[in-house]
């Protein structure tokens, strides 16, 4: 009788498995919550200029987007804008979402759709995006990156950012040469900061180098970065953190640099906490 049981037995645990796998793929419109800040890029060819967006997204896990800020740079010019009243967000069962922003600032008042994957979900709470803005105007360009929750338990300070990041930064740019960046940046936890780097510009062998300078954290959780490099290039970056938990530090951080936004070169990166 125990033996004829057996494959009852076989066939229901393998149910029950199946359902629990299927339970745990379904996403809802509560699994995206919190501030997520955010970095995309545009690359264009063959002759289009670069383009590149930072900031951070406020959604209530209730189908709105709160709040929200963003620095562009587009072809040449800086755009600071803002997400207002109205903003939605949409996430379907598999995974998938969209996002309708309305944005105002920079003489731009309209609505931006983007599509979005979730991914890294924890606590029922996704902790990162992947983002494709969907722009109906058929630009050659496409704006494509990531947004990671911040997971701040309250206001940020500068003693969020301590510590030593591993650095590395993609200038994009048509039709110059590419350019890249690896190296340390170190931050005191009050407002000094300073970098060791290895730098390559196309068609040139690397160089390596130091800089030093001051940052600063604003309470949502972005910030910025004055640096004076040892050649005396001066650098200045827009900054979002992510990943805190509790009292910790901020395990990344997202820069673009706004140096000279008359350039149609673009530079963006990743900091990741050592």
């Amino acid at each position: 009788m125990l033996i004829r049981k057996l494959p009852l037995l076989v066939v229901l645990l393998t149910l029950f498995a199946f359902t629990n796998i299927s339970a745990a793929a379904t996403y809802t419109v509560p699994n995206v919550k919190g501030s997520y800040s955010f970095l995309t890029n545009r690359w264009n060819t063959p002759s289009g200029g670069q383009g590149a967006e930072i900031g951070i997204l406020n959604l209530d896990g209730a189908g709105a987007v709160t709040s929200g800020v963003m620095t562009v740079m587009n072809d040449g010019t800086l755009i600071l804008l803002t997400v207002t009243s109205g903003s939605t967000y949409a996430v379907s069962p598999n995974g998938s979402g969209s996002m309708a922003l309305n944005l105002t600032g920079g003489g731009i008042n309209g609505t931006l759709p983007v599509g979005f994957v979730l991914n890294s979900v924890s606590g029922s709470i996704a902790k990162s995006l992947q983002l494709l803005e969907l722009d109906s105007t058929k630009q050659s360009g496409v704006l494509a990156g990531t947004a990671n929750l911040i997971s701040l338990s309250g206001p940020a300070t500068a003693a969020k950012l301590k510590g030593t990041y591993s650095i590395l930064l993609n200038w994009w740019t048509n039709p110059a040469p590419q350019q890249a960046l690896v190296g340390a940046i170190k931050f005191d936890g009050v407002s000094k900061v300073t970098l060791s780097f290895t730098d390559r510009p196309g068609f040139a062998l690397a160089t390596m180098g130091t800089g030093s300078g001051t940052y600063s954290v604003n309470p949502h959780g972005s910030g910025s970065i004055n640096l004076t490099l040892s050649n005396g290039t001066i650098m200045q970056f827009d900054l979002v953190m992510n990943s805190i938990a509790g009292t910790s530090v901020a395990k990344g951080i997202q820069l673009l640099d706004v140096t000279d936004p008359s350039n149609p070169s673009v530079d963006t990166g990743t900091a990741v906490y050592e």
